[in-house]
């Protein structure tokens, strides 16, 4: 993902370095489920974030690189207890740990790892305000897990699906570029812009997951497809094709009661609308955050974050 650009590579690489030498326990298995779990792959997003935000001012890895594994350590540990919540089997092409273990293992290792986040946080050496940014991201995202939650086997509005995914997702991605911007030093309104690029680039990554969900295979994607209907939740393509066609939220709730054809579903979501929709408001998002990057002081690195929106 990042050959156009060697020296955020080399960064990534020295990171992860970095992330496995802070996971160590002197418990054997939180050593190893706490290092398979978070080195188990992904696409570093957002310690890349923290890293390219850090890149635009005075960058120092002695700063950078406690912020973007706390953000990537607790991002990880969330994964953990939602798998527990969805009963997922595999995350990453990999058995979970609540799948391969049990349910209390893996609560105590999601646990440990938000611990973990906790005292990297204080390695940055930033101000209690600055370490603020994160806490009240991990507020917000938990308010939106359970509104999530509360709501499941119901269709939601367009402005309640979209105020849960910046709260589920874009704020973390959020988070993760103003910590990178404040162990830079950079100001607060560059700071700002950099919250509110990765508030719209966390909407646009969550949009285009569930369209990924709908579309794709789980060969592909390391993870089960059409699981959000068969969990309860209805997503933006779900939503729009209902909007389009209401005749479909029939088909949806026979779905939600284990009944229905999931198949033949997706095939009215994709017939109706839904997923054209989607795909429109996904680019309203990216064309945010196209817009965000203008505003940015304009370096080398920016060319990085451009990239990774066209990729959306």
């Amino acid at each position: 993902m990042w050959d156009n650009f060697p020296y955020i590579k080399e960064e990534l690489s020295a990171f992860e370095e970095y992330l496995e030498s802070k996971l160590s326990s002197r418990i054997k298995f939180l050593d190893t489920a706490s290092k398979n779990v978070v080195l188990s792959g992904g696409k570093r997003l957002r310690p890349a974030f923290t890293i390219i935000a850090a890149l635009h001012g005075d960058y120092n890895r002695e700063r950078v690189f406690p912020a973007a594994a706390a953000v990537e350590v607790l991002h990880t540990a969330t994964l953990i207890h939602d798998d527990i919540i969805d009963n997922a089997k595999t995350r990453r092409g990999h058995l979970t740990i609540s799948e391969k273990h049990n349910i209390n293992l893996a609560v105590y290792t999601g646990d440990y790892l938000l611990t973990k986040a906790l005292r990297l946080l204080l390695e940055t050496g930033l101000e209690p305000d600055n370490l603020d940014i994160l806490s009240r991201s991990v507020s917000l995202l938990c308010e939106s897990e359970i509104d999530q939650y509360i709501g499941k086997y119901q269709v939601a509005s367009l402005g309640r699906y979209l105020k849960r995914i910046i709260g589920k997702t874009g704020i973390l991605f959020s988070a993760t570029l103003m910590l990178g911007a404040k162990t830079a030093n950079l100001s607060d309104s560059v700071t700002r812009i950099f919250g509110r690029f990765g508030t719209s680039f966390g909407a646009a990554f969550q949009i285009r997951d569930d369209l990924l969900d709908i579309l794709s295979d789980q060969k592909t994607e390391g993870k089960p497809v059409l699981n959000d209907l068969r969990e309860g939740i209805a997503t933006l393509p779900v939503i729009l094709s209902i909007r389009n066609n209401k005749a479909l939220e029939t088909q949806v709730n026979e779905i939600f009661n284990g009944e229905g054809d999931i198949k033949e579903l997706v095939k009215h979501i994709i017939s109706s609308g839904g997923v054209k929709d989607a795909e429109r408001i996904k680019n309203k998002y990216i064309n945010k955050c196209k817009k965000y990057l203008q505003s940015i002081p304009n370096t080398k690195f920016t060319a990085a974050l451009e990239e990774i929106v066209d990729w959306l």
